[in-house]
């Protein structure tokens, strides 16, 4: 692998907010990517913000204005969204306000346009039985195409409704191109604390779950499904991928996996890009940034070369490296 180029598409202080994070990247058919993130007017989780999107239709080269795509109405965080394009072309967005109410809505037009936002805690309300949310968010980074799966994460704190933990890691299900959504399991997670805010890949063994977690072991942690959805198997720690506790981005094509993160047990520098051609067992790396922070990663169809955004300089920018992958 070899990086081909890197450059700034936002700077804190931009367009008025205090700064932009948990950026998220999906690229359509023709080679159109979008990059999606919040847009921040305070320095924390709960800040008011806005979802702001820029486009490239130039493999990169050009990225647009920065458009705004949900918002907080000046009061309300909206948070870590998460995108998936359709075989038809059609782009499902999904993302959470103050944590507890989940939205979808559509474009049909590549980011140009979006239908009115649709409400879909109804789905979320079925994961209570087992597990009395007090906090949710889906991803960040992407869902997979085709039949959605989105991952999620949960947290159950009575005493305070406002802390991200302890939490737990899920996914939400669509089969009929967002407009209908079901509960996943809970992910029988146990050997790592607080799993949350993970990342997937489709491959021909199932569904690989790539999970952030709390242990001061400074792991990943994965799991398998057939479907996305239950029958998580494999559960283990990934002993050869460092993490510092940081969100990820992963993808697949043709069964390689490619993997965004911080390379680091103590701290979020060196975003690097990672492969592997035999489901995790090895991985090959390439250094895009000696600083580093959230990031997501796509395969551009038209380029053949991954995409990774991500955050860095203390979460004051926000990146997009290309790189070269055969």
């Amino acid at each position: 692998m070899k990086v081909l180029n890197d450059k700034v598409i936002y700077t804190a202080g931009e367009n008025g907010f205090c700064h932009n994070r948990i950026p998220g990247i999906v690229a359509c058919d023709d080679g159109t990517m979008l990059v999606y993130y919040e847009c921040r007017m305070g320095r924390n989780d709960w800040s008011v913000s806005e979802i702001g999107m820029k486009k490239s239709a130039d493999g990169g080269k050009t990225w647009s204005v920065e458009t705004y795509i949900a918002s907080g109405e000046g009061k309300n965080t909206v948070n870590n969204p998460v995108m998936a394009v359709m075989p038809d072309g059609k782009i499902v967005f999904v993302w959470f306000e103050n944590y507890k109410r989940p939205f979808c809505k559509f474009s049909y037009d590549k980011g140009e346009t979006w239908t009115e936002r649709v409400e879909i805690l109804d789905a979320f309300e079925e994961f209570r039985p087992d597990y009395a949310w007090t906090v949710a968010a889906t991803g960040p980074g992407h869902g997979t195409d085709g039949r959605i799966v989105l991952t999620v994460w949960l947290t159950s704190n009575i005493t305070n409704i406002f802390a991200h933990h302890p939490s737990s890691a899920a996914t939400m299900v669509s089969e009929d191109g967002g407009e209908t959504w079901h509960r996943g399991d809970i992910l029988p997670v146990t050997e790592v604390p607080d799993p949350n805010e993970a990342c997937m890949a489709e491959t021909s063994r199932g569904i690989i779950m790539n999970i952030r977690n709390v242990s001061d072991r400074h792991r990943r942690y994965i799991a398998v499904s057939d479907d996305g959805a239950s029958g998580w198997h494999d559960l283990h720690i990934a002993e050869n991928l460092p993490d510092p506790i940081c969100a990820a981005g992963m993808t697949a094509k043709d069964d390689v996996l490619y993997f965004s993160n911080c390379v680091s047990e103590n701290g979020r520098v060196n975003v690097s890009l990672s492969r592997s051609a035999d489901f995790g067992e090895t991985w090959e790396r390439v250094l895009l940034n000696e600083s580093g922070g959230y990031s997501d990663v796509c395969i551009n169809p038209v380029t053949g070369t991954a995409f990774v955004v991500y955050e860095s300089q203390h979460e004051n920018e926000i990146r997009v490296a290309e790189a070269e992958i055969d």
